[in-house]
């Protein structure tokens, strides 16, 4: 990817935020243009030196976004805080956005606060200066609205290149010749695309194996041509990868780190799903396995429902339909 397309910069920390940094990446480019947002998930080539490249966009960037969350400032196995480890790269991300010059802006997420100047390294300490705006569920597409406009980028004018002005007055023609022939055949409806039930927000009632129960939210979007999405784990949302939709089937993963006694270790959750019933009482029958922690746990299963536009946010945060 081309340095000088990145011109809005996502730092995150990835047990944190990375539920929201990816929802955010896919709604800044919508409106930006595609290419516009850089997140290192998405956007470091196999192989390429990750500190490299963080410091090569970060020069780059116009705008850099430091989302915060409840566990921005992180905690180690000794239970130190991790922003205090001058090795921590959020710590290093964030210092250099502030000695970058770019217009850089905290971004607060559910059950956050702005940390104060005291509470913050010296390197960081400006960043308790910024402005900081909010972004959550409840007003999702007014924050965006209010982030996009304090950005202050525009959204790249459309091209239409030759080749397919040409395309599209050819087919325009065609199709105004059938319409003019009396015995012409109707034109086929579009084919709806395969992975279109899937769309929307599913949320579940989910209890875990250690008694706990949380209500848990799966969201899945087309971007790009693309699907993806998120999928909360213990009610925080958590960026879907590896996603693929098999008939009324899909399977999915998401990740997250796991310390203990000064070792760190990735958690991957495997999520396998079957779309069960019709309309409006379908559910996504899931069983979901986690591995790579420090304990083995057994596979769950669970029902989501599709959240309709009439259910209540309070049926939405139980996990529930309100339909009897």
């Amino acid at each position: 990817m081309d340095g000088s397309a990145n011109r809005v910069f996502i730092s995150y920390r990835r047990d944190d935020a990375a539920g929201y940094a990816g929802r955010l990446e896919e709604a800044l480019e919508r409106r930006l243009g595609h290419g516009s947002v850089f997140r290192d998930v998405l956007d470091i080539e196999p192989g390429e030196d990750f500190v490299k490249a963080i410091r090569a966009r970060l020069h780059g960037a116009k705008t850099v976004l430091v989302l915060i969350g409840p566990r921005w400032a992180g905690t180690d196995a000794s239970g130190q805080r991790r922003i205090d480890d001058e090795q921590d790269f959020v710590r290093l991300e964030v210092a250099a956005a502030l000695d970058s010059g770019a217009q850089v802006v905290p971004v607060l997420l559910p059950g956050a606060d702005m940390p104060s100047e005291a509470g913050l390294p010296p390197p960081l300490q400006a960043l308790a200066r910024r402005n900081a705006m909010s972004l959550g569920d409840a007003h999702w597409d007014a924050d965006m609205a209010r982030l996009a406009d304090s950005i202050g980028l525009q959204k790249p004018r459309a091209r239409w290149p030759l080749a397919a002005g040409v395309a599209a007055l050819a087919a325009a023609l065609v199709g105004g010749w059938l319409v003019l022939r009396p015995d012409a055949p109707p034109l086929p409806p579009p084919a709806p695309e395969a992975s279109a039930w899937l769309l929307g927000v599913w949320v579940a009632p989910v209890r875990y194996a250690w008694g706990n129960r949380y209500s848990e939210r799966f969201e899945f979007k087309r971007h790009a041509g693309e699907l993806t999405g998120s999928a909360s784990f213990l009610a925080y949302p958590r960026a879907i990868e590896n996603l693929r939709v098999e008939g009324m089937n899909l399977h999915f993963q998401t990740r997250s780190t796991a310390s203990m006694n000064n070792e760190t270790r990735e958690l991957t959750r495997s999520y396998a799903a079957e779309l069960r019933g019709q309309p409006p009482d379908e559910v996504l029958a899931f069983r979901m396995q986690s591995s790579g922690g420090f304990t083995s746990e057994k596979p769950i299963e669970f029902e989501a429902r599709r959240l309709q536009p009439g259910d209540s946010a309070a049926a939405a945060r139980e996990g529930q339909s309100p339909r009897p």
